[in-house]
């Protein structure tokens, strides 16, 4: 276990504990974790291929399977509907319903089921496997298998309207006809993109980077930016729910980078300073301009990025922080991490200040 140092709430330091709702223990590493669309249920994946679902305000165990013969990779519900996602190492991906039945086996190939997302009205999912990507319906069926892209697809996402699909990988973006397989428009550039994160109003794409930076399309001009400077990859990406602020891990500093006007070239970042260690989660709340933020020193702290550039309250778990979302429209912190402890709190009080 890590030892939990940096802002404990000791002397002058943060004085604002997280209200702890309840504690669970699934025995092994939360490598994916999602919240269903009520906010009722939240269901983490396991190294050894397991889900457990808990109830959200309670912690009760609501279903536990085993959904892949080797490690969960991705985990998603639904936006609509009742059906759970799963993507594993054994080359399948996997839709259970919310008593964790299986409903379909999805097959990817040969190689890893990387990513699973859902498009918005929850009528298809695309999965990717190795450099193809598949979209799905909700009873199973295949609908579309892309051309082989030029490397693996390290990223997928839909737009809002859910008539593009977003594929990155080495050497650019590829945004995609989900239902035709044509591509509509590349985003190029000549790197490995890791990750891939499109803002909710449809305005930027962004991705991390193999050479630790961030680089990001505006696509209504086509212009390409990149941020740069980071001390690891930013595997952790976050927009708020306004699409004016874009936070990024890679460091113990996480950066939040205004998107409002002409954006962030040229301007600095504000910079949150708290966690001890690297930056492994983000996630601003739906509603609020909150962040919450994980990492490497077991902390979770919550941030009011747009006034203060210190955090407003803490948490934390036992060891690295592998994943963290909000529940509940915004009132109920989940977040897991490598030793398999999956904890819930109660949103921090509006008028928290250090």
């Amino acid at each position: 276990m890590m030892s939990q140092v940096g802002f404990a709430p000791r002397g002058g330091e943060l004085k604002h504990a997280l209200p702890e709702l309840w504690s669970q223990n699934v025995g092994d590493y939360v490598t994916a974790l999602t919240v269903s669309a009520d906010g009722t249920l939240v269901a983490v994946g396991t190294g050894r291929g397991e889900v457990w679902a808990f109830d959200v305000a309670s912690g009760t165990l609501a279903f536990r399977v085993v959904a892949h013969r080797e490690g969960v990779l991705s985990a998603s519900f639904a936006p609509r509907g009742r059906l759970l996602a799963t993507a594993g190492q054994d080359g399948e991906a996997r839709l259970f319903d919310l008593s964790g039945s299986l409903i379909a086996a999805l097959t990817g190939g040969s190689a890893w089921v990387e990513h699973v997302a859902w498009a918005p009205d929850g009528q298809h999912l695309v999965t990717t496997a190795g450099r193809v990507a598949r979209v799905w319906t909700p009873d199973g069926r295949a609908v579309l298998e892309t051309a082989p892209q030029e490397s693996t697809i390290t990223g997928a996402a839909w737009n809002r309207k859910g008539d593009t699909l977003a594929l990155a990988c080495y050497g650019g973006v590829h945004l995609i006809d989900p239902f035709k397989g044509s591509q509509v428009r590349g985003l190029a550039w000549r790197g490995s993109l890791i990750s891939l994160s499109w803002s909710p109003n449809n305005a930027v794409i962004a991705c991390a980077t193999q050479e630790s930076a961030v680089h990001f399309w505006r696509l209504a001009t086509g212009k390409d930016s990149e941020i740069s400077g980071f001390v690891s990859k930013p595997r952790a990406l976050a927009w708020d729910h306004e699409s004016k602020l874009l936070a990024t891990g890679g460091d113990a500093v996480v950066s939040v980078w205004s998107f409002q006007g002409k954006g962030p070239e040229g301007k600095p970042p504000k910079l949150l300073t708290g966690h001890q260690a690297l930056c492994t989660a983000l996630a601003f709340h739906p509603k609020k301009p909150r962040l919450a933020s994980g990492a490497d020193d077991t902390g979770i702290l919550i941030w009011q990025p747009s006034s203060s550039d210190k955090p407003v309250a803490f948490a934390f778990l036992e060891e690295t922080v592998t994943a963290l979302q909000w529940a509940h429209g915004g009132q109920v912190l989940v977040a897991a991490d490598a030793a398999g402890t999956v904890r819930a709190w109660r949103e921090p009080n509006p008028s928290l200040a250090t």
